[in-house]
């Protein structure tokens, strides 16, 4: 994006890549079909422990969804939307990545591919070739199978850059407590994340994917990158889950008792059939007694305020994660993404301490700082 617009504005472009194709990421995003913006992007759609003024917003209205929507329209990309995410219409990566990669090519941008190791030097210098604007789009070190290794990391600290830790974000939450008992559970659910205080951190809701050593699934992943942060600073994280979010507890209380007096003949469990999968309705129901009468008010807490302390496990694990959290801090770059104590050197995407949900966020965060970048004259 960043190449595709300064060569656009008029600019000799050079572009350098230490792999032996470019953008190889972007064909794994969207499971392949890469979801690369959504209908409705806002400031709250985003992550950031150093964004202090409002930064982020500003930049996503210089780059709309409209804005994204008719650059891809432009090269060739038509799409199509489903519960507000934009895909291209083949429903296929490689589409998007051809298209960029074609429009290189039209607008004359020089490519450089298999350069290995790169560096960046402050007078603006890469390669022995001195430039009037360098623009660093590595990446993070999420998927270094496609190149994303962490290297832009490395470029900028021997720049002098100082970066916020880097963790992985969207990607599952690893609790403490096996749940191997509801391994392959699909549900709609509600995440409270709150630190050890009790404090709500972060809320989400979505469909819950329960695995032996944690969740996954969007309700999940939309809150990993902010308890990564969390117990990265040496705090306790804690999730709580609402499994059945349809319903408020009052609400739910008195389904559970209108179905004990219509269902008279049933076991607790087999009051419950209807309202869960069969395996969540064992975990659930475990150990409510219920010819106590507590019983309905136990029922609800294990269905909707069962809370699960997290492990710092989950902070040093890229390998299932889709982006990062942290790294260059939003408030030591301009508007425009230009380093504030490197004039001419600029850093996108992933490379800031900014981290979307789930649902094409990333992807349009990317565009916005490419094209913000690629944009100045």
């Amino acid at each position: 994006m960043a190449a595709v617009t300064a060569a656009g504005a008029g600019a000799e472009v050079t572009l350098y890549e230490h792999r032996d194709s470019p953008a190889a990421k972007l064909l794994i995003t969207g499971n392949g079909k890469c979801n690369f913006t959504n209908e409705k992007i806002l400031p709250s759609h985003y992550h950031s422990s150093t964004d202090e003024d409002g930064r982020i917003g500003r930049m996503i209205k210089k780059f709309r969804t409209e804005d994204c929507l008719a650059f891809f329209e432009n090269i060739g990309i038509k799409t199509r939307v489903r519960k507000g995410c934009v895909y291209p219409y083949p429903d296929t990566a490689e589409s998007v990545r051809s298209a960029l990669l074609l429009e290189l090519k039209r607008l004359g941008v020089r490519t450089r591919y298999d350069c290995g190791v790169l560096s960046v030097s402050s007078d603006r210098t890469v390669q022995g070739e001195r430039f009037d604007r360098v623009i660093i789009s590595c990446g993070s070190a999420v998927a270094p199978g496609t190149g994303s290794d962490g290297s832009g990391y490395r470029i900028l600290k021997e720049l002098g850059v100082e970066l916020t830790p880097v963790y992985p974000a969207l990607t599952p939450l690893v609790t403490k407590e096996d749940l191997s008992a509801i391994k392959g559970v699909r549900c709609e659910a509600g995440l409270t994340l709150t630190d050890e205080t009790g404090a709500v951190t972060e809320v989400s809701s979505g469909e819950l994917q329960p695995y032996e050593k944690g969740f996954s699934g969007i309700c999940a992943m939309d809150i990993s990158g902010r308890a990564c942060r969390l117990l990265g600073d040496g705090k306790r994280a804690f999730v709580e889950a609402d499994l059945f979010p349809l319903m408020t507890d009052e609400e739910f209380k008195d389904e559970i008792r209108r179905r004990c007096r219509a269902f008279p003949e049933r076991n607790l469990a087999e009051t419950l059939t209807g309202l869960f999968p069969k395996k969540l309705i064992n975990y659930i129901v475990h150990p409510v007694d219920s010819r106590k009468e507590s019983f309905v008010d136990d029922l609800c807490r294990n269905a909707k305020h069962r809370r699960y302390e997290l492990s710092k496990d989950m902070t040093k694990d890229f390998s299932r994660a889709q982006t990062a959290a942290g790294g260059v801090p939003v408030y030591s770059i301009d508007d425009n993404c230009m380093l504030k104590d490197r004039e001419g050197i600029y850093v996108t995407g992933e490379l800031l301490d900014c981290d979307g949900i789930c649902g094409g966020y990333n992807l349009h965060f990317a565009w916005t700082t490419g094209h913000l970048a690629g944009s100045i004259g």
